[in-house]
C-alpha cells in the first residue's frame, strides 16, 4: 500500500471539501460529537501541521506544539488548510521520509505507522466534513478499503472516547467499505 499516495489523496479531498465549505456552515455539527465544522477543520489542519513538523524534525518541539492545540485557522480557514496540507504533503514525500521513527505527542511510532494513522484519520474526517456540509465525498470504495485496513491496525480502544471515535457500530457485513470504515470508527454509515 502506497501510504504517501494515500495521504496525498485524502489531504487533497479534505482540502477540496474545505474549499466547498461556506462560512455560514462553520458552526454546524459534525459526526464528531464534540466538533463543529470549524472545529473539525481546525483538528485536521493542526494535525497535518503537527505531522509535518514531526516528519521534518523527528518530533514536535514544545514551543511549536502548544499553539497547535488552539485555533490554527485564524480568519482564513481555507488558506490555513491549503498551507497545512501542502506542508504535510512535502514532508511525507521527501526521500527517506518513511525511514525510522517519529515522536508524536501521543507516542513514538515507526514513520510508516504514523503515516498510516494519518491516512485513515483524514479519510474519516473527509467523510465527516462531506456529511456535515452536504457535499459529495469523492474518495472511492477502494480508498475506504485501505482506510479500513489502516483503522484496524491503528485505532485502539483508548482512542474511542466518544468524540472523534466511538464504539463500533454493528452493520450488515455486505454494505461496502465506506459503511464498514464509518461503523468501525463509531459512526452511523
Amino acid at each position: 500500500m502506497d501510504l504517501v499516495a494515500g495521504i496525498q489523496d485524502a489531504g487533497a479531498e479534505f482540502g477540496r471539501l474545505v474549499d466547498g465549505t461556506s462560512p455560514d456552515q462553520l458552526d454546524d455539527p459534525t459526526p464528531c460529537a464534540a466538533y463543529s465544522v470549524r472545529d473539525l477543520i481546525n483538528h485536521v489542519v493542526s494535525g497535518a501541521t503537527m505531522f509535518a513538523i514531526a516528519f521534518e524534525k523527528g518530533s514536535v518541539p514544545d514551543d511549536e506544539l502548544g499553539p497547535l492545540f488552539g485555533d490554527t485557522l485564524g480568519d482564513d480557514y481555507k488558506g490555513a488548510c491549503a498551507t497545512a496540507m501542502d506542508r504535510a504533503g512535502a514532508a511525507f514525500a521527501k526521500t527517506g521520509a518513511l525511514d525510522g521513527t517519529v515522536s508524536l505527542p501521543f507516542g513514538e511510532f515507526s514513520r510508516e505507522d504514523a503515516l498510516g494513522l494519518a491516512v485513515f484519520d483524514v479519510m474519516v474526517h473527509s467523510s465527516d466534513l462531506a456529511r456535515a456540509t452536504g457535499q459529495e465525498l469523492q474518495l472511492t470504495e477502494e480508498d475506504a478499503a485501505i482506510g479500513l485496513q489502516l483503522a484496524r491496525m491503528h485505532l485502539v480502544d483508548a482512542m474511542r472516547d466518544g468524540n472523534m471515535f466511538a464504539d463500533i457500530v454493528v452493520i450488515d457485513e455486505d454494505t461496502g467499505a465506506w459503511a464498514e470504515l464509518l461503523a468501525f470508527t463509531g459512526r452511523q454509515p
